[in-house]
């Protein structure tokens, strides 16, 4: 906020805080000493202040944890209770055991020392008669009558002959029955549906068989929702009919996937597969018999029924968790199949003979006779839940129990299938031991689960019911159980229990824990025993039970009989039991509750001091809470191996004590806290039931992941909680129970003022201090209050969370987690209800604030929701929660409005309300509804806010500025401020437009227009925000800004800004940032762009000089020649004292450049060197001197070039290195040429050529007669034409007094050079200097007169010494013609010669052979020989105008056309220059000059002379060319003297004159010039040299002198 701003409320002046559903009353939050300054509605100020005071601890740590500490220990000792098979003794060596022997085996309960005669642990719930009009048909029976149990609707049933009757066995009423049947019923079952067979309405089907049939009944209710069993239906027509195939059916049982299965008196094992429709391959319902090979029926019937001993199925039992079937025949054989992992398939794996399980028996209990343990009445699977060993329980009718396994102990290969059935223990019944008679006898039906059996057996033909427990003594080290006998009023017909689904049992992963754990969740057992009076339905009781009725008969009153259970129990078991009863606030139970909390601290004991070493062995929980990192968070695995002492069988067990005190082992948690001898606290009874009790309710979710993933059928993945609602509500019920009785009972922990804030919950002891003699009871009481002030804050908070959890449950629970964010999915996911209560508040808010978002977003007011939540969890939604959660209803409602001035109200409203409550606020939600109003001003406002308040005294800034190494305060308030600026950041980068949203450059520019558009404005808004931003105080705020800007590429803006804390910024970061590049790229353009050109310079220079693989030397080049420019600008760089640094500047990147072309030299080896990488790398990692590129780079690699540069770069001159430095060049050009000899000859010239260009006027870099020697030389040995070379010197420009010159030097130097003397190249520089002068000869317009004069002198003493030396040689006439005919020889049409009409002849000629000439020739001219016929067709050919011949060579009609009128615009024939010409025309030579109207030549009088003779014969030849056409012309070699070949007639006159005798050798070949000089009618002159053989030799003497004289 700027200096000087100011908030105040101009709307929604008040906040509704409540505490409380009713008696709201008005009450300022100041006085309650709270961060707001503002009027609010309080609901019960006392209850307020007793939060506001557990709201001050809340975010202590060690609160958290020493409870942690405390539930897990009291978790691992839960855990701890012996499993099913440690209780027996069995050891891995599969040696089964025996118990029951001893009376320490079954204590008895009716004990003087517990002093309750009466006391008893199973119990009579009621009696009820069987209905009224059930017993009416009793005397219609005419055969038969059966009654059973369906527990799993409440109902009972009774068939009579062909009937059946079914009514709730509760109540009595609810009488349903079916008489659709002729034959008398057999056998009847109820099963669950397969799911999606049957219609939806049908929730069992009944099973009913006949000796003909098997009829299946649909079963139906009409249930409400707190009774959905309610009024039975059966659906009149059957769903299927099956025969029964003269098969009797005794037992029907179903499994929980809806399989079916029949049990018969053949002892075969049937079961009714049945599907929702009939397919090609099997039918609807079909009987499948288990107990048959697929081969029996190979056999006769008769042959099975003498090779199978016949044995009826008389039970059947199944394991659904295991998904195992075990079925006992009426012989006592138990048969076990394995129904598959998925339960969908059926095998039969094992049959075990009463016989064999008898000899089993016998030999683990010698002492008693065979008869003892036969015959067996009853079998019960065992669930995994109990045990995982254990798999069956075979019970006879002595009551002797057979605890069997269906694998070895010893086998522990996970997920193994059951093999085998294998005897592990025997346990006897009562009455096996020395002091006890009573036992059962004649035992008919029994039922056992979960270590409770329940045995109806018959003595004196009376029915007596005996309940067999282990459930008072879970954590006994031996199998120690209660017994109990009940008559009954009549023959038991059936006896089954009733199972109450479990809480949170789908989330079971251990084995069910014992009963006294779950105790306070769990209903007591229900059993049903039907006779033929009726139902008679008994509770087993569980110890809290039991506990009920001690301090109901003792009415609260300190008796033996309460002080004894305790010890039964354990003192701190006892209180956890206790508490249950202490816990219950109803009206009912108000005495109960009372009895009970005054047995909690009648019993509960005191804190003591004792030695270490007894407390750790005497008391759970005893010793300090201090911290141990031996104590993980896990349940410790329970032991096998238990030190326990051992009681002869005929010692009597004394109920004074405990039986626990005597044979009760040192649990394993006892046994670890051993381990620290030096703690001397044991904490009370008291205290430990406390945290026992709290960790049984929290037991069920404390490891419970708090979500679970699920995919819907549209493949949509949805986070659901893993408990319902239903669940938080009883779990809740328990925990405020607990809280409302610790807060009634305050004499339990000491209040919680402002002293002990901040302070340990517990004493750290001096471990290393071994004399306690000062540790103190009042220490030890002092201790247990700070752990019980934990207690209570944290189930306080336990409250509050779970009350969250539950309305998020009500709230659509999947899609408030479907609105957070990936990441905070994933931690959710990953968290469970531990992690939750103790570290998960900022959790919370976040899904406290989502659901605030879903009442806004539905655009409902948050007045009701805020209520509520204030009401369960106060600490976790605040004063600054609620204001919050009103400043978003209020931005909500500003979204609506249309009118200005009122949303600006609003908004400022808001923002007034979140500023009095800042930082405590959730700014970045707020911050984004600030964004979406376009309020950024409230934006910059409250972030700037927040951070004052934060930082105060600005401690963040000077961390930053001086950034002194473990300042851990300023680091942390910098943090802060940062993590604040962040808001201003997201506001900036929401004027960004998205890349996706930008128009491509396919769209039309109409299209495009908008999109442009729409990002200039946000443009422009982002430097508007900014420079508000900018106006602010907070220096850490432009930070932050300034480096957004610079993640964002706005180096523009940037370098725009004019405030000082820009460039601080930059240079602290250029020293700090990573990415120093960036950042002194936009120092050096801020400086440059506030006029600092000097600086700016030197911060470039810099940046090339930085070393690092950051920049490339392209961007080195870059920056060196931006400072240079820098330096220049304004004239900056003439400063005295910058005038060097200048200098430096250029020299630097002269040495740069020369890097970059070694650079780039390098990544053309890159493929072929190995070193190449590592040098490029270098190159570009920074700058190097000249010495260091020529050393490291330029001599390891070869790079001859580079060489070249860097010596012009030194200024060095080395003769002999650079003539090294070319020869390598120009070889590594020969190696890597290909094709002819012409091709790689270009491709060598275009390297010299590029060389050229850079050297060519550097005479220490650029030997030219060394490269020109070596060309020529490469040319020679690779037989190119000889005019590429002195083409190519022509081409870039060398001067050609130089080049003749140096050829000059090296015909000198050749004519002692072995290569050049060879036959092959010995006119090699003949051909070449010809080239050269022609050139010149060409171009000689491009020449100055004094240029010309001493050429042409040079041109005519090099071709007179070049044809001396062709005539001095023999065979020589080829290359002489040859050069004379050097012309272009390119072929074209003949229109393209027609200004050239001797070359024109020329190509006729080529054409039209002799003969045909001489066929179509005249008659006259068929004599002539050819030579005089070509003659005269020349002359003909010279005669006809340039316009006739046009129209000859075009086809045309030229009749019309005049053969002597030509066009005044006519092109003269082709010009033939001479040297003469050259010296003669050009009156730059001062000469002579050219008159341009006559066309006469002036000369001087020597050169007029001749002129005139020269024009004379011309005439002469015209004339003869006009009258006489038919003169015979002896013209033996017609042909183009171009101006070569003038050169070299011109040198060979030279030559006549000194060698006479080569003439008269050679008279019948030699030649005659004539030079005829044929002006047209523009004047315009022409010489034509035209040979012709002549046998005159005076002719030849005139042309020669001619010759010699020009």
């Amino acid at each position: 906020m700027p200096d000087g701003a100011s908030t105040k409320f101009k709307s929604y002046d008040f906040v509704t805080l409540v505490m409380d559903g009713h008696n709201l009353r008005q009450k300022s939050l100041s006085s309650l000493k709270l961060n707001l300054n503002i009027p609010v509605r309080i609901v019960d100020a006392n209850l307020f202040k007793m939060n506001q005071t557990l709201d001050l601890t809340r975010n202590t740590t060690y609160s958290s944890d020493l409870v942690s500490q405390q539930i897990e220990k009291c978790l691992a000792r839960d855990n701890a209770a012996p499993t099913l098979v440690e209780l027996m003794n069995i050891s891995p060596q599969n040696v089964a055991t025996a118990s029951g022997l001893t009376d320490h085996d079954y204590p008895a309960l009716s004990t003087p020392g517990l002093n309750a005669q009466n006391l008893t642990q199973i119990k009579t719930l009621s009696k009820v008669p069987l209905p009224p009009e059930i017993m009416e048909h009793f005397g219609h029976m005419q055969c038969h009558c059966m009654m059973g149990l369906f527990t799993d609707i409440n109902r009972a049933w009774l068939t009579i002959d062909s009937d059946i009757y079914l009514w709730t066995y509760e109540e009595g009423g609810d009488v349903a029955y079916f008489d659709g049947l002729n034959d008398t019923i057999i056998s009847v079952g109820l099963i669950l549906p397969k799911p999606g067979v049957f219609h939806t309405f049908i929730k069992h089907l009944l099973v009913l068989t006949t000796a003909v049939d098997i009829v299946v009944l649909g079963v139906t209710f009409n249930g409400t929702p707190d009774d959905p069993l309610a009024e039975i239906q059966l659906v009149a027509d059957p769903v299927f009919t099956i025969p029964t195939d003269g098969t009797t059916i005794t037992c029907i049982i179903g499994s929980q996937l809806g399989r079916l299965f029949l049990g018969t008196k053949c002892g075969s094992l049937y079961e009714i597969a049945y599907q929702a429709e009939s397919s090609w391959f099997g039918k609807r319902f079909k009987k499948i018999n288990h107990s048959t090979s697929t081969l029996s029926f190979l056999l006769p019937s008769f042959l099975n029924a003498a090779l199978v001993e016949e044995e009826g199925i008389a039970q059947i039992s199944i394991d659904n968790s295991r998904h195992m079937l075990y079925a006992l025949s009426d012989k006592g054989s138990i048969e076990m199949y394995d129904m598959s992992q998925d339960g969908k398939s059926f095998s039969r794996v094992y049959k075990l003979s009463q016989k064999s399980l008898v000899q089993q028996a016998m030999n683990t209990v010698k002492t008693l006779d065979s008869q003892n343990f036969r015959p067996i009445v009853s079998i019960s699977a065992v669930e995994l839940s109990e045990s995982s060993q254990v798999y069956l329980v075979a019970t006879t009718q002595t009551g002797i129990r057979f605890y069997l396994t269906g694998v070895g102990i010893s086998n522990t290969q996970p997920g193994i299938r059951p093999y085998t059935l294998t005897l592990l223990h025997v346990r006897l019944p009562p009455g096996y031991s020395a002091t006890l008679i009573t036992r059962p006898r004649n035992v008919h039906m029994a039922h056992y689960r979960n270590k409770n059996l329940i045995l109806v057996s018959n003595i004196n033909d009376k029915d007596l019911l005996w309940c067999i427990s282990s459930d008072l003594f879970p954590f006994s080290s031996v199998l120690m159980e209660a017994h109990t006998s009940v008559a009954l009023d009549g023959p038991a017909l059936a006896m089954a229990e009733v199972r109450h689904p479990l809480p949170f049992s789908k989330h079971k992963s251990m084995p069910d824990p014992p009963c006294v754990v779950s105790q306070h969740v769990v209903p007591p057992r229900k059993y049903v025993v039907l006779t033929t009076h009726g139902a008679h339905i008994f509770l087993k009781f569980r110890p809290v039970d039991l506990l009920r009725q001690l301090l109901v008969d003792s009415r609260g009153q300190d008796t033996d009989a309460v002080k004894n259970f305790f010890a039964l129990q354990q003192c701190d078991q006892a209180c956890a039991t206790n508490l249950i009863l202490a816990c219950l606030d109803d009206p009912q139970n108000s005495e109960v509750s009372e009895y009970a909390t005054r047995a909690f601290f009648l019993y509960g004991g005191e804190p003591k001091v004792v030695p270490a070493f007894q407390g750790t062995q005497t008391n759970l929980l005893s010793g300090a809470s201090v911290f141990n990192p031996n104590v993980v968070s896990t349940p410790l695995a329970s032991q096998q191996n238990y030190q326990y002492q051992t009681q002869s069988p005929n010692q009597s067990l004394s109920f004074a004590q405990s039986p626990l005190q005597q044979t009760s082992p040192i649990s394993p948690l006892s046994q670890m806290q051993t381990l620290d001898p030096i703690l001397p606290l044991q904490y009370s009874s008291k205290h430990n039931g406390l945290y026992i009790y709290l960790e049984r309710i929290l037991r069920p979710i404390w490891h419970l992941l708090c979500v679970d993933k699920t995919v819907t059928a549209a493949k949509k993945i949805f986070f659901v909680s893993t408990v319902t609602s239903t669940d938080c509500v009883l779990m809740l019920a328990h925990l405020n129970a607990l809280r409302l009785f610790f807060y009634k009972n305050t004499q339990l922990s000491i209040g919680i003022n402002n002293s002990t804030i901040g302070k340990p919950a517990y004493t750290i002891i001096d471990q290393t201090n071994t004399n306690m003699t000062n540790y103190t009871l009042q220490d030890a009481q002092m201790e247990e209050k700070h752990s019980l002030d934990a207690f209570k804050v944290f189930i306080n908070h336990c409250c509050q969370v779970i009350g969250l959890w539950k309305i998020l449950c009500e709230h659509q629970f999947h899609m408030l987690i479907d609105e957070l964010h990936d990441s905070q999915k994933q931690i959710l996911q990953n968290t469970t209800f531990k992690d939750l209560l103790l570290y998960g508040k900022d959790l919370c808010s976040l899904l406290i604030t989502k659901l605030i978002g879903s009442y806004l977003g539905d655009n409902a007011s948050v007045d009701s929701i805020s209520i509520k939540l204030r009401d369960i969890c106060p600490d976790l939604y605040k004063v600054e929660d609620a204001a919050y959660s009103k400043a978003n209803e209020i931005l909500k409602s500003a979204k609506t409005l249309q009118n200005i001035d009122e949303r600006e109200e609003l908004i400022r409203s808001a923002l007034e309300l979140c500023c009095t409550v800042a930082p405590n606020i959730n700014l970045f939600e707020i911050c984004q509804q600030f964004t979406v109003l376009k309020a950024y001003h409230a934006v910059i406002e409250l972030c700037a806010l927040c951070a004052k308040k934060i930082d105060p005294e600005n401690v963040a800034l000077h961390y930053y500025k001086k950034n002194e190494i473990g300042d851990r305060e300023g680091y942390q308030f910098y943090s802060k401020r940062m993590d604040i600026y962040k808001n201003v950041l997201n506001m900036l980068d929401s004027f960004q437009v998205p890349q996706d949203n930008q128009t491509t450059s396919n769209q039309s520019a109409n299209n495009s227009l908008p999109g442009v558009n729409k990002q200039n404005e946000n443009n422009i808004l982002t430097r508007n925000v900014i420079d508000n931003i900018l106006q602010y105080s907070d220096e850490l705020l432009h930070v932050a800004v300034y480096e957004w800007m610079i993640a964002k590429n706005m180096s523009g803006d940037i370098i725009k800004i004019k405030n000082t804390s820009l460039e601080t910024f930059l240079i602290k970061a250029s020293h700090e940032s990573t990415d120093a590049i960036t950042i002194l790229d936009l120092l050096w353009k801020y400086y440059e762009s506030n006029n600092n050109h000097a600086s700016a310079a030197k911060v470039l220079n810099n940046l090339a000089s930085q070393t690092g693989n950051t920049l490339t030397l392209q961007d080195r080049l870059a920056y060196l020649a931006r400072s240079i420019m820098c330096m220049r600008s304004d004239k900056i760089g003439y400063a005295p004292y910058l005038g060097v640094f200048l200098r430096e500047l250029e020299d630097k990147i002269d040495i740069a450049k020369v890097q970059e072309q070694i650079l780039e030299a390098i990544k053309a080896l890159q493929e072929s060197h190995p070193n190449a990488e590592d040098a490029i790398n270098a190159l570009n990692s920074g700058l190097y001197e000249i010495t260091q590129l020529y050393e490291n780079f330029a001599e390891p690699f070869k790079l001859w070039e580079c060489k070249l540069a860097i010596i012009d770069c030194a200024g060095y001159s080395d003769g002999k290195l650079v003539e090294t430095i070319w020869r390598n060049i120009l070889h590594d050009e020969v190696r890597k040429s290909n094709g002819t000899g012409d091709d790689k000859m270009t491709q060598i010239l275009s390297k010299v050529r590029a060389l050229s260009r850079v050297y060519k006027f550097l005479s220490n870099c650029f030997p030219l007669g060394f490269i020109v020697k070596e060309l020529e030389n490469i040319s020679a040995k690779l037989r190119a034409d000889v005019t590429l070379v002195p083409k190519f010197l022509i081409s870039i420009e060398i001067p050609t007094e130089t080049l003749i010159s140096a050829y000059n030097e090296l015909m000198v130097i050749s004519a002692t050079d072995r290569f050049w003397s060879s036959e092959a190249h010995e006119f090699h520089f003949f051909e070449v200097l010809i080239v050269v002068i022609r050139s010149f000869v060409e171009m000689h317009e491009l020449y100055s007169n004094v240029e010309k004069r001493r050429l042409i002198a040079l041109c005519q003493d090099t071709i007179a010494s070049l044809l001396s030396n062709l005539y001095s040689k023999a065979n020589t006439n080829d290359l002489i013609n040859t050069l004379r005919d050097s012309g272009d020889e390119s072929e074209h049409e003949l229109f393209y010669y027609a200004n050239d009409r001797i070359r024109l002849m020329k190509e006729v000629l080529k054409l039209i052979k002799p003969k045909k000439i001489k066929a179509i020739a005249p008659d006259f001219m068929k004599s002539l020989d050819i030579d005089e016929v070509n003659s005269i067709l020349l002359e003909e050919l010279l005669g006809i105008s340039n316009k006739r011949l046009k129209h000859i060579l075009n086809g045309e009609n030229v009749d019309i056309v005049s053969t002597s009128s030509e066009s005044e615009h006519e092109q003269p024939p082709i010009d033939v220059i001479s040297l003469d010409d050259i010296s003669d025309t050009d009156d730059e030579f001062g000469l002579g000059s050219v008159n341009t109207t006559d066309g006469n030549i002036n000369k001087d009088t020597n050169n007029k002379t001749k002129s005139h003779k020269d024009k004379k014969k011309i005439k002469e030849i015209k004339e003869e060319k006009k009258h006489s056409s038919t003169e015979k012309v002896n013209n033996e070699n017609d042909k183009l003297m171009n101006v070569l070949e003038i050169l070299e007639l011109q040198a060979r006159a030279r030559a006549i004159r000194s060698q006479l005798a080569l003439e008269t050798m050679n008279k019948k070949s030699e030649t005659v010039e004539r030079i005829e000089t044929i002006e047209d009618d523009d004047d315009d002159t022409a010489v034509i040299v035209k040979v012709v053989r002549r046998k005159k030799d005076q002719m030849e003497k005139i042309r020669i002198k001619r010759l010699v004289t020009a």
